[in-house]
Order: C-alpha cells, then structure tokens, then sequence
C-alpha cells in the first residue's frame, strides 16, 4: 500500500485473511474532524468474533459507527477526546448488539476495538478486547493497551498465576467485546508501564509522542502464540526490528507478511502510523532489541522522565482525568467522636444526631418519632428510614442533622431536607448503601481506610455516589427543578449520572441540572466554603477557588431505568470554532453565527416530569463528562434509545471554560439507560463468563 500522509505523519495499513476462511477483522485510519472543526487522525482495529455469526459484519458496523459517530460530535475541546472515544464505541456496541437482536442469522455476532486518536502530536486510546496497540521508542517496544482475556482477569483477581492462567483452555476468551450485550465497559488507559491499575493508566491521556515515535495497531492474528509450534507469529523484538527499519507502508506490509509466511491461523490486521520526521535505522543488530518486560523504567505522572538508549527522553502524560486544583481543602478529625456501629446480615445500628430544630423520623413499620436528643436507631434487613428535618430557623444557626452509619460513614442534611435510606451496606447482602434524596441539600462523608458506596437518588431516578474517602454534596429540588452535584474532596471521584448521562467530577468541581441553576450542565468550580457550615470540623473552608474547569475520566455506568422527559426545553444552534490539525498548528475558519433559543414557558407541574426545566444543548457522549468549552448545556432526552453525541451551544462570554451542548428534540420513546453501574467487589471475587467466540478471538 502506497505511503499516506496527514501534514508529515506517515501512515501504512495491511490485513490478510491468514488461515481463515473468511475475512472478519476490518481496519481504518484517517484524519477527520468534529462537527466543531476539532482535527483528528483516528486510527482503528476491529476483528469480528463469531465466525458464521457475521463477525465480519460486526467489525464492520462497529467501524462505520465509531468515524460517523465522531464527525458528528460537536466537540472542540482536545480534552474531551477520551470521553469521545468512549462514547463512539458505546455508540458502535448498541449498533452490534441491536443488529443482532433484529436478525436472528447475526445472533452472537460481536467485534474488538482498539481506537486511537491523535491531536497535536497526542495520542488519546480507547479499547475493547484483545486487538492491541503497541509503541516503538527507540527500537523498543512496549504494548500500551491491555487485553480483555479470561486469563488476564483471572490474574487479576488472583485465581491463576501467569503460568496457569496462560495454560487455561479458556485463556484467550474474552471477557469485554463489542455486541455481546447491551454492557459496555471501555478500557480508556494507556500503558507505558505495562500491565497496571486502569484509574492510573487512564491518566495518562494526551500522551506525549515525539520524532521516531511508531504506532502499532493490529489484531491478535498477528501476535498470537503460533498453532502447534513455539513463540508468536512475530515476536516483540521483530516487530521492533520491522518497524524500526521500514517506513510506515512497507513496515505494515512486512509484519503481516512475517505472520502469514509463518501459517498465521486467523486474520492478520496492522497499521502503522509514523511520527513526523521519522527515521528509518539501517540493518541495527538484532541485539539491539529487547522484550517489552525491560522496555520502560518506571514513568512518573508530572515528572515523566525516561532514559531510553542512553539518553534522556521527556514523556509527561497529560492527566486529564486529575487536573491540577489551587483549592486548599484540608479535612480534619471531627470535633464530636464518631463511633463505630454494628452491622450484620439483619440489620445495622446508626446513631442519630438532630439539629437544634429537630427532626421527625420514622421506620416503615413503626409510628413517627420527633427527635432533638441523640437517638439510637436500628434498621432492619425489611426497614424503611424517612428523615424529615426540621426547618432552619435562622442563618446563624442552621438546623444541620447527623446520620451516622457503619464504616463511620456520615450524613449531613441540610434545614428541610427529606431523605429514606433504603439499603444500607452488608445488611442483607446490600452492596451499596442507598439514599434516596426527596428535597433539600445533604452532604455524605466517607472517612479514610473505608470500602464502602454510598448512592443518593432523587426522585426521578438520578444518581449521586462516592465509593472513595471524601465529602459529596447533593441538592435536589422540583420546583424549580435542581440536581446539583458538589464534589468537595475526595481522593478518586464523585460520580453521577442525569438522564442515563454518566459525569465523573474530581475535588473541587460540581456540576447543576434544571431550571434553578445558575449555569446548567457544566462541569464547574465550587465554593467549597459555602459548605462549610455542613459540617464544622469536617470541613474547612478554602482560601482560594479555581479558576479553571476540567474534565475528568468517565466510567461506564449502565444502570437501566426509565427516564423522564424534561419539559419546556428550548432549542440552540452551536457556535462553530475550528482549532489546530491533528498533528500540527493551522488558521481556523471563522465561527458562522450562533443561535439563541428563547424559554417557552414553563409546563404544569406533575410529579413525572422534571418541572420547570430548561435545557439548551443535547445529551452528552454516554460515559463522558461534558467538555470545558464555551457553552452552556442542559439535557434532552434523545428521540430514540440511543444517547446523542456531545455537542456545543454558544453562551455568553464566560471565564470558566463550558462544557458542549446539542440541539434538543422531543422524545418520542423513553431510553434504555446504561447497565454497567460500578458494583462494589463482593468478599469472593466472581469469575468473569468469558463473550461469545472462539478462544483465540
């Protein structure tokens, strides 16, 4: 295949059918942009599992999906790339998956992806499954992607050593791919350092690549142990051999051509993509070479310091999931002793601690209590606690209600604020603890040293939670219509999802739906000090605000549930702003002219509804935080259960950078929302059912 080029990047593809019968794994890479002019060179490897199942036709669809679905997506902020990926992929399974349920002769049809886009010389991954990606540095290479397989997860969960789990008739099974089922979990890390904690690998989004850096991407045909005979169809040290002495093109076409001349047993799929001012190393030693297990000393997140080949290379990881933040929250010990509760399969123990003004509480099989002294509780496997708090009488003197849990984990609720807690965490097999918030404002602490998860709902089914030490904030409100979300400080992420949308909010961040907010659906800085009086002594105020916003990792969450439409939400046309090309600077057109909307007026006010919404964009990527850009979004139900891409509305000039936002349309159907909530590890760990597919896909 002849040398492509996008600016100076070199790029080569290749497949061969290998020893199938058939040609299932498909391949694309090319540069495109966003609906918002975002310049992108993407790069994907889809091999189809199912055989007669139309693998071929699922890896193909998966393909078409993913580069439709990102030319579409009203994104121009290079920091919303990963939530991007996610969100194409997520996009391509419903396709699968609902293909397959439409067509019985397509059952159990299903695809691997490995995804990749770069941007001014950043690379940005997503994957599912076991196709890899490799980079060559140096003449070293490293696998930067990991695989979905039985026997890594047995590994990983510590069932199986590597020598047994390598062994296992059912090692190469997958446990993630694409089609399967309506769960999608997208593996959006990179791996310089080989196999790691996936919450650090997906740090280092935005990796840095530099001249003489390659890009491998293939399916496992080309890797794979060989069938009845010793080693890979191409080794590690070959292919940086390959790729270290050949160009894009001929490099692609020499590692597929080392497979097959080797009897390769399945299809056989690379692409190559080559740094700009790459050069090519005349006939090195094969000595030169070594495996991927002493590829890369250790890499330090904000450091990034590497010695490769006797010299010293930087290699910073843009850590886009754990911005920088200038809050100095510091949490201290609580003024009042927190004591620790018992809890059993029966039932738990919590201790009550009411505010000046009281509050009024009850069980589901027992008389309302008022209560303004400290009470004992005891909640059993078949209880129902309802917490009413009394009202704030005065500013000065805020009617702050503690709720003390197992785990020393602790409720804060704010004058007013109506609660049930319907589960709490080890009584009766509960995973979570669960609140579900009916008015007002609550804080939840979850203390060092503790697992432990903790989920406050409001009422139409929109989800708070925090399953790492910190302090969350949740307001809900009908009227108006408020969901807001304060992350205060927390030592992974404060979680939620509105409307089946998934966001993920680090410390010092919170994020407001509906019609009360002062901004709508954009990831924010927060006042921690406006919180303080919560809780005093857990919680100090800071002596500074960010003034910049950014963008955390998302987490699949697929938990299915009805939505609810939210009316009285205007339409808004997005203000186009094109930025550099995907490897190098370049003018940007000139942004065509924007769109306001104006608010109809409000509907009547139901207990189904969200009342008095408004909405100016439509709904963000599933699995996507909104971007930091310049609008102002709010949520839409789409017209069918397929979540909408992520896109832009203009908003009036701001110094907080906004999230993108769509044009909303009515709905006509309620979406499926997503089902693959993060579920805590239970005391065994399972074992994963590996997809459907042959044990070498």
């Amino acid at each position: 295949m002849a040398v492509q080029t996008n600016g100076q990047m070199l790029i080569g593809k290749m497949q061969d059918q290998g020893g199938r019968p058939n040609m299932e794994d498909n391949i694309e890479v090319r540069p495109l942009r966003t609906a918002l002019g975002l310049p992108l060179l993407v790069a994907m490897v889809a091999d189809g599992i199912g055989g007669n199942n139309c693998g071929e036709v699922a890896s193909q669809l998966a393909i078409e999906t993913v580069f439709s679905e990102m030319e579409k997506a009203a994104v121009e902020n290079p920091e919303q790339i990963p939530q991007l990926l996610a969100y194409a992929l997520k996009q391509a399974n419903e396709a699968v998956y609902q293909a397959a349920k439409a067509d019985k002769t397509k059952e159990g049809m299903g695809t691997t992806a490995t995804l990749a886009a770069i941007h001014k010389n950043k690379l940005y991954l997503a994957n599912v499954g076991d196709s890899r990606a490799y980079l060559v540095r140096d003449g070293r290479v490293q696998q930067i992607t990991v695989d979905h397989t039985w026997a890594r997860e047995m590994v990983r969960l510590g069932h199986l050593s590597k020598e047994d789990a390598a062994v296992h008739p059912k090692g190469e099974a997958l446990v993630r791919s694409i089609g399967y089922s309506e769960r999608l979990e997208v593996d959006l890390g990179i791996y310089p350092n080989g196999d790691e904690e996936e919450r650090q690998a997906r740090t280092r989004q935005g990796f840095p690549l530099q001249t003489n850096d390659r890009l491998l991407l293939c399916s496992d045909g080309l890797v794979k142990d060989r069938y009845k005979a010793s080693g890979h169809y191409v080794e590690v040290d070959e292919i940086g051999q390959i790729i270290g002495r050949n160009h894009a093109d001929k490099a692609a076409q020499a590692l597929v051509k080392k497979a097959v001349s080797r009897q390769a047993d399945d299809n056989v799929s690379a692409i190559v993509l080559e740094m700009p001012g790459s050069q090519v190393a005349a006939g090195l030693p094969r000595g030169v070479f070594v495996g991927a297990a002493v590829l890369l000393l250790l890499l330090v997140i904000g450091a990034g310091a590497m010695t490769l080949s006797g010299r010293q290379t930087e290699m910073v990881a843009a850590a886009t999931a754990v911005p920088p933040t200038d809050i100095p929250v510091v949490i201290v010990p609580t003024a009042t002793a927190v004591p620790e509760l018992e809890v059993s399969e029966t039932g738990a123990d919590l201790l009550l601690r009411p505010g000046p003004e009281g509050v009024m509480w009850y069980l589901a099989d027992g008389e309302t209590q008022p209560a303004k002294e400290e009470a004992m509780i005891h909640f059993a496997s078949n209880n129902l606690l309802t917490l009413a708090n009394g009202r704030t009488a005065a500013a000065d003197r805020p009617n702050i209600t503690n709720l003390i849990l197992p785990a020393q984990v602790q409720l804060f609720l704010d004058g007013e604020a109506e609660v049930q807690l319907t589960a709490v965490q080890g009584v009766q097999d509960s995973e979570e603890t669960h609140v579900k918030l009916e008015n007002g404002l609550l804080l939840v602490q979850i203390p060092e040293g503790e697992a432990t998860r903790v989920v406050i709902a409001n009422s139409l089914g929109d989800e708070a939670w925090l399953e790492d030490p910190g302090l969350m904030v949740v307001q809900y409100h009908d009227d108006p219509f408020i969901f807001m979300v304060a992350c205060l400080e927390v030592a992974g992420y404060c979680r939620l999802t509105y409307e089946d949308r998934p966001y993920d909010l680090v410390a010092g961040q919170h994020i407001c739906f509906g019609r009360g907010c002062p901004v709508v659906g954009a990831i924010q800085p927060v006042d921690i000090g406006q919180y303080a009086y919560l809780a005093p002594g857990l919680l100090v105020a800071p002596t500074a605000v960010p003034t910049e916003t950014a963008i955390a990792s998302p987490t699949a969450t697929n938990t299915r549930r009805p939505t609810t439409p939210r009316p009285g939400e205007p339409t808004a046309t997005a203000t186009n702003t094109a930025v550099a090309s995907a490897t190098a600077d370049s003018p940007a057109p000139p942004p065509p002219p924007g769109a306001t909307a104006t608010n109809p007026p409000p509907p009547t006010l139901t207990n189904t509804p969200r009342p008095g919404t408004t909405a100016t964009n439509i709904p963000q990527p599933t699995n996507t935080p909104p971007a930091t850009n310049t609008a102002v979004p709010t949520n839409t139900p789409p017209p069918t259960n397929t979540p909408q891409p992520p896109t832009n509305t203009p908003a009036p000039p701001t110094n907080t950078p906004q999230p993108p936002t769509n044009t909303p349309e009515p709905p006509t159907a309620t979406p499926a929302p997503p089902t693959d909530t993060p579920i805590p590890t239970p005391n065994i760990d399972p074992v994963p059912s590996p997809t459907t597919g042959p044990p070498d896909e």
